[in-house]
């Protein structure tokens, strides 16, 4: 038996070969390590990580790591300590493309490369290895000198893409260059087939664009996420295989407002099961995405909380979100801080429809079911300071709500020093989860697993961790429960092994081991116990320790129900529940002694508890109650403590207002109220004076009253009371009628609802609203208000006698024109009065236009008015008389207004629209309008307008005599004349009509007309001269130069020179012949011909040319032919 604390746990941080336990890797020299990325096949997972060299560490030099399943190493790939490997993908054939830095620089090696190191060649800068699956190098690519945010390299299609940033140049495996000037960097994209051959490469960015991180989805789409250096806004790039853009989403802008930053984007995650695009980022004071607005609560700019968003790869539109309040300590990833141990990321995997998050926190962070909360340190002088711890959690994508599965703890390396562990890359196995993060921790605990660091001064290590999920993993804790002396203690250690011997630490007792896996072990002395449990899992033994207290078990104790009224009624909740006495009836006078308390669903409840209480769960709430003595919480007493809410009662139904008579004298007593039990009246809503049942109502008072049932008294409802005092109806005393209306009660006019008539003033007998009225009788009448009669009102009657009806014509007739009105319907009568039917109540005034058809009703008044007349009124509406309203006549016709042409009865013709003159039908017609009426039924229709026009058409224009050349052959046609449907004569009156097609003669006169509005002219004569040919007004009227064509000099007196009318040449210009071979042969002057000689002698018969100079000075060349 031990009597010292001492907390051993399973430490798991070397290479497992069973599958029983989690399995763990570390990397780190004294002066730390680090993991950058993780990936996994099949049967093997791999990690790419970066170690000081120091001591033991050696080995773990910057490179990759292949991993079977259960943390035993394959194969590893060093590189040099002048280079480090981030990160890397996987093709579909296990061969891995990494992503290596090296750090020598430009002025290394003279500036020439690639140089080699360790048998390694390496270029400038981020340089591309190809490796196979058993980790030979293949191929190298230089990339060239890139930043460190956005760096990532993604498989796809068999297609290899490379992101990252630049600052002014890159030459990408010196074949692309891409060249930008910006100061904070641009994105590319560079493209590589397996075999290494460069695709393409482009830039993306404008303006202060920092791209912070990229992600690939299943059909080879990437996506940047970027920011300012302001941290004004943040954005999402799509861009495709080919390198194109597809679409740019902002999902956030502070738009320039104090105390507001922008969505800080850190990592993004693509999720193949959804096709959704998931981004975490941080965020400061508040932010809005697209519309959602987040704060912090907190002023400061350095204090950060997270949120995850989700996004549709389609599109870019924001489909869920959840801000994540980690408090994280963590820096957010800048170019100068690209240390994986201090930066602010999250990372994430799917798994059916969840998705996976490993991150880390500070403080406390609360999830729906718990709230988690990390270790703290003394900073000194008492100030306690949080430190960052890892946490693992779950989202729904259903419900986009998270759930919590568990967080690290550990210790500090320094005791007044701050911790920080950071989260890395996870990924799925099964139901095998491999996480990675970068831990200060020391050491670090996870899931009971005690992972020791191997670095000095607080430096980072990095890990490797495979978490089972799998119940049947050892827990790696022992369970301990009722460790009460003098009872049975359970044992037991959770999960599936091959054996277990226990070791009670207890050498006295009989039993001090054990081989089963639940054993129970009593100890009958107090004190502490070193409890082991030695497990044996196929060829591996690992000892699980753990310290067992065991005490006297606490008092037992008695709780009493509580019993407290609802709230509210039909709620089932009360804040009233009495505790003050719980805490001390469990304590009694012990010492040192724990109270638990636990709703129903094992939440812990303040101790002790809150008084009053109010209690969470409806109607009946149970709260268990654990005690037990400070250094032994296994050894309890528990009990139940009852919460019964008694039911308010249902608040009172009353009407409201209720109105009493004010001769009813009323009391509260007689407020109606259905259902009462117990009723208590007061004069407010709340506190105030309780009032006795005999209390006189007053006039718009309100009372309030409640009921009290089992103790409970119900919620005050207002009940108004109105006093009615109903006043007299009003109206006339004395009513005059007439006896033709036989009138009853009814007839008569009072103003008051629900009237009651009597014979006398009090008392009497009640009269039907039908009692014929009697002539000077009285009559007493009341109202009715809200249940309340009035008094009588006392009405008078005198009766007259109906005069007959108006008499006179009955069936009246009148024209339209009239415009008559009711005042000239002639009726016989006194004070005669209209009406447009039998019962109308209004009269017609007498200035009322009367209509067609129409039925008027008359009645006379002499003291009464009699019975109402029907009078029919017919009015004539003569049509106009019909024709064209617009004529013409030809002067040449003297037309008179007999000649109009219109259809009518009794038409009458004017001068005027209205008044004028009547015009006889022998009145010549002038150009004006006229008006024209006719006369049915002796009225007379409204006048018609008619616009006459008498046509005076002038004789054509026409010059003469008018001269025409022989050539032109000319028909009427030609003759040059203005005018309309112009006609031509052969005489200057009578004649015949010549067509235009008639040849023109020399000499001979025409005569031609023209016709406007079917009006013909008079004839104008136009004299005709045709000049011959030759003429000189006519001479270019022949398009070809006349000339023979050929001529025969035989001497036989035909055709025997050749020669060309000289009046078709220009003066003073002769003919010039020449042979067909151009030689000059003879030239002809005015009025000569050529016989076809040539200096004598008789020429071939042949074709010869000439030139001549025609009359309008234009040369012609023609020829013509000899003949013999």
């Amino acid at each position: 038996m031990k009597h010292k604390l001492l907390f051993v746990l399973l430490f798991f941080s070397f290479t497992m070969q069973s599958q029983c336990f989690d399995c763990a890797k570390i990397y780190g020299g004294w002066i730390g390590g680090s993991v950058f990325d993780l990936k996994k096949t099949n049967d093997a997972v791999y990690v790419t990580i970066n170690s000081h060299i120091s001591g033991a560490n050696t080995t773990d030099k910057s490179g990759i790591y292949k991993y079977d399943l259960n943390c035993n190493l394959i194969w590893k790939k060093d590189f040099t300590d002048s280079a480090f490997a981030d990160y890397f993908t996987i093709d579909d054939q296990g061969n891995l493309y990494i992503l290596v830095n090296e750090l020598l620089g430009q002025n290394y090696n003279s500036g020439i490369e690639p140089y080699y190191t360790d048998g390694l060649a390496f270029y400038f800068g981020l340089n591309l290895y190809k490796l196979s699956p058993n980790g030979d190098i293949i191929w190298n690519r230089k990339i060239g000198t890139t930043r460190n945010l956005s760096k990532r390299i993604f498989f796809n299609q068999g297609y290899i893409f490379v992101t990252g940033a630049f600052n002014e140049y890159i030459n990408i495996n010196n074949q692309i260059s891409l060249n930008d000037s910006a100061y904070y960097g641009r994105a590319f994209i560079a493209k590589f087939d397996t075999s290494g051959n460069l695709i393409d490469a482009k830039k993306y960015g404008s303006g202060s664009d920092i791209f912070m991180t990229s992600e690939i989805d299943k059909n080879g789409n990437i996506y940047f996420a970027r920011t300012d250096p302001n941290l004004t806004y943040s954005c999402i790039d799509k861009i495709n295989s080919n390198l194109e853009m597809v679409w740019k989403k902002e999902i956030s802008n502070n738009g320039n407002i104090t105390n507001t930053a922008s969505y800080r984007p850190t990592l993004l995650h693509y999720n193949p099961i959804n096709d959704k695009l998931y981004l975490w980022g941080c965020f400061d004071r508040t932010v809005n995405i697209l519309g959602n607005e987040f704060t912090t609560n907190s002023p400061n700019n350095g204090f950060l909380q997270s949120i995850l968003t989700e996004f549709n790869t389609s599109n870019g539109n924001l489909e869920n979100f959840k801000q994540i309040n980690n408090n994280s300590l963590l820096e957010y990833p800048g170019e100068g801080n690209n240390r994986p141990s201090s930066l602010n990321k999250s990372f994430m995997t799917e798994k059916n429809n969840e998705l996976f998050i490993l991150s880390s926190f500070s403080g406390v962070m609360k999830f729906p079911e718990t709230i988690i909360e990390s270790r703290i340190f003394n900073g000194g002088g008492n100030t306690f300071y949080y430190n960052e711890e890892l946490v693992l959690f779950k989202m729904d994508l259903n419900t986009f709500e998270p759930k919590f599965i568990l967080k690290s703890s550990g210790s500090n390396y320094y005791t007044n020093g701050l911790s920080v562990d950071a989260a890395g890359p996870i990924l799925f196995d099964g139901n095998d989860l491999f996480l990675t993060s970068n831990f200060q921790s020391y050491p670090l605990k996870i899931n009971n697993s005690v992972i020791q660091s191997s670095s000095g001064n607080n430096a980072t290590n990095g890990l490797l961790y495979k978490l089972r999920f799998d119940s049947s993993v050892i827990s790696g804790e022992i369970i301990a429960e009722n460790t009460c002396i003098n009872t049975p203690v359970n044992f037991e250690v959770k999960g599936s092994f091959d054996s277990i011997l226990w070791n009670f630490d207890d050498p006295n007792s009989t039993n001090n081991t054990s081989t089963i896996n639940n054993p129970q072990h009593q100890f009958i002395t107090i004190g502490t116990y070193n409890v082991s449990a030695t497990i044996q899992c196929g060829t591996e033994t690992q000892t699980i320790k753990k310290d067992i207290t065991i005490t006297k078990i606490p008092n037992n104790y008695t709780l009493n129900a509580i019993y407290s009224c609802e709230k509210k009624s039909g709620t089932g909740y009360s804040n009233l529940f009495d505790t003050s006495e719980v805490n001390a009836a469990v304590v009694g006078n012990q010492t040192n002694l724990i109270v638990e308390y636990r709703d129903q669903n094992g939440i812990l409840l303040p101790s002790p508890l809150p008084n009053p209480y109010t209690n969470t769960y409806k109607n009946e709430e149970t709260i268990k109650v654990k005690s037990y003595f400070k250094n032994n919480p296994s050894c309890f007493i528990e009990g139940d403590l009852k919460l019964f809410t008694v039911t308010k009662p249902e608040n009172l139904q009353i009407d409201s207002p209720q109105t009493f008579c004010i001769q009813e004298n009323a009391t509260i007593n007689n407020i109606s109220i259905t259902n009462d039990q117990n009723i208590k009246w007061y004069d407010a809503a709340t506190a105030g004076a309780l009032l006795p049942i005999t209390t006189a109502l007053q006039d718009d008072k309100t009372y309030y009253a409640s009921q009290t049932i089992n103790g409970c008294e119900s919620e005050r409802i207002a009940v108004t009371i109105k006093i009615q005092d109903t006043p007299v109806p009003t109206g006339d005393t004395n009513q005059p009628f007439c006896t033709g209306q036989d009138p009853t009660l009814n007839s008569i006019t009072v103003n008051g609802e629900d009237k009651r008539w009597y014979d006398t003033l009090t008392n009497g007998n009640s009269l039907p609203d039908n009692t014929s009225l009697q002539n000077g009788r009285t009559y007493y009448v009341s109202q009715t208000l809200n249940l309340c009669e009035s008094k009588r009102l006392a009405v008078t009657i005198s009766l007259q006698n109906t005069p007959s009806i108006p008499s006179g014509d009955l069936n009246p007739k009148f024209c339209k024109s009239e415009n008559a009105t009711l005042n000239n319907i002639g009726l016989n009568g006194q004070n005669i009065k209209w009406y447009d039917s039998t019962i109308a109540a209004g009269t017609l005034p007498n200035t009322t236009l009367l209509e067609n058809n129409k039925t008027y009703y008359a009645s006379q008044t002499i003291g009464c008015e009699s019975e109402r007349v029907p009078v029919l009124v017919k009015i004539y509406d003569t049509p106009f008389p019909t024709g064209n309203k617009d004529q013409q006549f030809c002067i040449d016709e003297k037309a008179t207004i007999a000649n109009l042409n219109f259809t009518g009865t009794a038409n009458k013709w004017y001068d005027a629209a209205t008044n004028g003159n009547i015009l006889p039908e022998t009145t010549l017609l002038q150009d004006g309008i006229y008006y024209v009426t006719q006369t049915l039924n002796n009225c007379e229709s409204e006048r018609f307008a008619v616009s006459v026009k008498i046509q005076d058409t002038q004789s054509p224009m026409s010059d003469s005599p008018q001269v025409f050349c022989i050539q032109q052959n000319s028909s009427i046609e030609k003759i040059k004349i203005t005018g309309e449907n112009i006609k031509w004569y052969d005489q200057a009156t009578a004649g015949i009509i010549l067509a235009e097609s008639t040849p023109l003669e020399n000499g001979i006169t025409y005569f031609a007309s023209q016709t406007v509005n079917e009006c013909e002219s008079e004839r104008t004569p136009v004299t005709i001269k045709i000049f011959a040919a030759t003429t000189a007004e006519c001479i270019n009227y022949v398009d070809e130069l006349p000339f023979p064509k050929f001529f025969t000099p035989n001497n036989d007196g035909h055709n025997d020179t050749w020669t060309i009318d000289f009046a078709y040449l220009a003066p003073r210009t002769g003919i010039r012949i020449f042979d067909r071979y151009g030689k000059f042969i003879k030239e002809l002057t005015t009025n000569s011909s050529w016989d076809g000689t040539y200096t004598g002698q008789n020429e071939p018969a042949s074709d010869y040319w000439f030139v001549v100079t025609r009359l309008n000075g234009t040369e012609f060349r023609g020829h013509f032919s000899l003949k013999r």
